[in-house]
């Protein structure tokens, strides 16, 4: 952790008015921690497969909700005591339990000068991941219609269109995310006080690598309500630099009208479908040659069948070894984490696997978009579209798996 003795501006980004008496405080919190705050390790975490699609992977709306590093920073320092009885997890599961919407402000950078944003969404009926979702800024607006996510660029007066969900909060901010969270190996929880208000408060700090690339955050709890209350997020392991957003308000409703997730673009816009496109921080874990199968003598067609085959026959026999070695990103995940997301669907049956659908291109190779069709212990049928990764290396053409591309959803 970097140290600073810039007092002042610290609490200028909590828009907290400085005085001598609260830099005196904060000094000595500081000086403390750095005797006594334990020092998290930085490497390479396991990842969840979608964690933050809650991210939004649109270059145009990662956004930076402004102020909350300097919060993040200040209660790294401040809140280093170790978690004790009076709070746990199991108590913000519980509190969270009765909501099923969601509202977030801040701010967005989105590339340019820091901009209010905001985010509604509304969690689907598994409580796994949002369902409906609106999400603005001076920038951008996006929206989720038909299972389908839309981008409206202010500037260029253009609409992204992408044949799936890919924006919102996946997984949902809710109960089974916090039971997976506290199951990461390097989840951490500290307990202590907000220096400006006296209000006891929980941060939470976790990292991990993830199909939509690496990714670390911190969540900072209400000890009375037991409720999160901001949230940060960076694209790196370690905490480093600007967050790519951060929500420094949330607002937990029972329910929302339908109308909170409506949009309707200015007439005359154009719609032009996104690109299919991974996360440049996963390509080293998609390289590796020993991973995926090859597709020497087959179409693309052809090589994604018997792949997706493959994957799927070990997802409903529970061979972990052989998901990680066919979808590489999840190499390094514990048993019960891969175990847990794989229950999220509970799949009981392959139905089929399409043709194609889309393509894109990383600087691996050809990539493309399958779906495949499930039936699920619930007995409901789902569409999950996977996109596959073909390289090309001295050892022939070959191709993996590189995991979900947005929601699964109920067609049957």
């Amino acid at each position: 952790m970097q140290r600073t003795d810039d007092i002042p501006e610290l609490i200028r980004q909590l828009r907290v008015p400085p005085s001598a008496e609260l830099d005196a405080r904060v000094r000595v919190a500081i000086r403390q921690a750095e005797r006594t705050a334990p020092i998290a390790s930085l490497s390479n975490e396991p990842s969840l497969w979608a964690l933050l699609i809650m991210i939004m992977k649109h270059k145009t709306i990662r956004y930076t909700l402004g102020g909350a590093l300097g919060l993040a920073v200040l209660a790294a320092l401040i809140l280093n005591q170790s978690t004790t009885s009076a709070w746990a997890i199991e108590q913000a599961i519980e509190a969270l339990e009765k909501y099923n919407a969601v509202r977030m402000t801040g701010a967005t950078t989105a590339g340019g000068p820091a901009a209010p944003a905001e985010l509604w969404a509304r969690a689907d009926a598994t409580g796994s991941r949002s369902a409906e979702c609106l999400a603005r800024s001076d920038s951008f607006t996006a929206w989720v219609k038909d299972n389908k996510t839309y981008v409206y660029d202010h500037a260029r007066n253009t609409v992204l269109v992408e044949p799936a969900i890919t924006m919102g909060l996946n997984p949902w901010l809710g109960p089974k995310f916090l039971t997976t969270l506290s199951k990461l190996p390097n989840y951490n929880a500290v307990e202590g006080a907000d220096p400006a208000t006296g209000q006891k408060r929980i941060l939470v700090t976790a990292s991990l690598e993830s199909a939509t690339g690496p990714q670390s955050f911190l969540i900072e709890f209400d000890a009375t309500t037991k409720l999160p209350v901001t949230m940060t997020h960076w694209l790196n392991l370690d905490r480093r630099g600007a967050p790519d957003f951060s929500f420094d308000k949330i607002v937990y409703f029972e329910d929302l009208p339908d109308s909170a997730f409506q949009f309707e673009p200015p007439a005359g816009v154009s719609f032009v479908e996104k690109p299919l496109t991974i996360p440049d921080a996963n390509l080293p874990m998609l390289s590796n040659p020993k991973s995926g199968i090859s597709a020497e003598g087959l179409t693309r067609e052809e090589a994604c069948r018997r792949l997706l085959e493959q994957f799927w026959s070990a997802v409903l026999n529970d061979d972990l070894a052989r998901i990680r070695q066919l979808c590489p990103v999840t190499a390094t995940w514990p048993d019960r984490l891969l175990l847990d997301l794989m229950a999220e669907d509970e799949a009981v049956e392959l139905l089929r696997i399409g043709p194609i659908e889309k393509e894109g291109q990383s600087r691996l190779g050809a990539l493309a978009l399958v779906p495949s069709r499930i039936r699920c212990s619930d007995g409901r049928v789902r569409e999950v579209n996977i996109i596959v990764q073909f390289r090309e290396t001295d050892q022939g053409a070959s191709c993996v798996v590189h995991g979900n591309y947005g929601h699964t959803v109920v067609v049957e």
